[in-house]
């Protein structure tokens, strides 16, 4: 197998090209710092990494839409990308824009999702090469149930927020199951205008489990409405061996301990019609 050639998308090598495309991997996310804990839901910069550094070329622009305290666009930056997010929550789009990391051409900016395209060509931010980003889990985090009750409690212990925020424009907000659902697909099939057409948008995500105990598809219902608008090139599976065990269920009740995450990879390759 020739070693001397390497990818125009991204400057690998063949064997570096072979080991991100297996289908799953595992990642225990190391302790966040003090600001980061603010976040209910904050992202590991690593799985960031390794997925811009195999999606983009050095220098390339990189989006996340959700950018929460700023991992993905930290990410960016390390791998001598540049980063750009969008953030809806004040308070955590403060602490993003004060990362260390980032140089002067990295930015968070302030505002709604909804609004990419006039955000970013105020920035002189678009287009972008690559999406890369982990929106809500639906209303999950509102959900009273099982662990994530358990942390709800522990987090109000320590005086820290269980919500990304109160505001009625956040899609973590919303109530009814399809409707967050149609919310969150139209905003991503929206990325097409700021994301060059051939290059790939990245959805991390979890089907979520409900209090009645039904489990939503969520991974896989947004799948199939992405894939009206790009071409769906297939799933990693994101493990993690340090979360405890949570009796869930016992003894007559079926209920999965989740501790894995999808990354749902699609393409702008297609033109849609009207």
């Amino acid at each position: 197998m020739p070693s001397d050639r390497v990818s125009p998308l991204n400057g690998l090598d063949v064997r570096a090209w072979m080991r991100f495309t297996r289908s799953w991997f595992i990642h225990n996310p190391p302790p966040r710092s003090r600001a980061e804990l603010r976040h209910p839901a904050k992202f590991p910069e690593a799985v960031a990494r390794s997925a811009i550094e195999f999606f983009t070329a050095p220098g390339e622009r990189v989006l996340d839409p959700f950018a929460g305290t700023g991992s993905a666009v930290a990410a960016a930056a390390a791998a001598g990308r540049e980063g750009v997010g969008i953030e809806i929550s004040p308070e955590f789009q403060q602490i993003a824009a004060a990362r260390p990391e980032l140089s002067d051409q990295d930015k968070v900016l302030l505002g709604d999702a909804r609004s990419a395209l006039e955000l970013l060509r105020e920035a002189g931010k678009a287009p972008v090469q690559y999406v890369f980003t982990s929106p809500p889990y639906w209303n999950m985090l509102r959900q009273g149930r099982g662990g994530v009750e358990s942390a709800r409690r522990k987090r109000d212990r320590a005086g820290l927020p269980n919500e990304y925020s109160e505001l009625s424009e956040d899609l973590g907000n919303i109530e009814d199951y399809d409707d967050f659902l149609e919310e969150l697909a139209a905003l991503l099939a929206g990325l097409r205008a700021v994301l060059e057409r051939g290059r790939y948008l990245t959805v991390v995500l979890q089907n979520v489990r409900v209090r009645s105990g039904e489990v939503k598809p969520l991974a896989w219902d947004l799948t199939r409405l992405l894939a009206e608008t790009y071409t769906f090139k297939g799933e990693q599976i994101w493990a993690q061996e340090n979360k405890p065990l949570g009796c869930w269920g016992w003894p007559t009740e079926f209920v999965t301990n989740v501790h894995h995450h999808y990354l749902l990879h699609f393409k702008h390759d297609r033109e849609v019609r009207s």
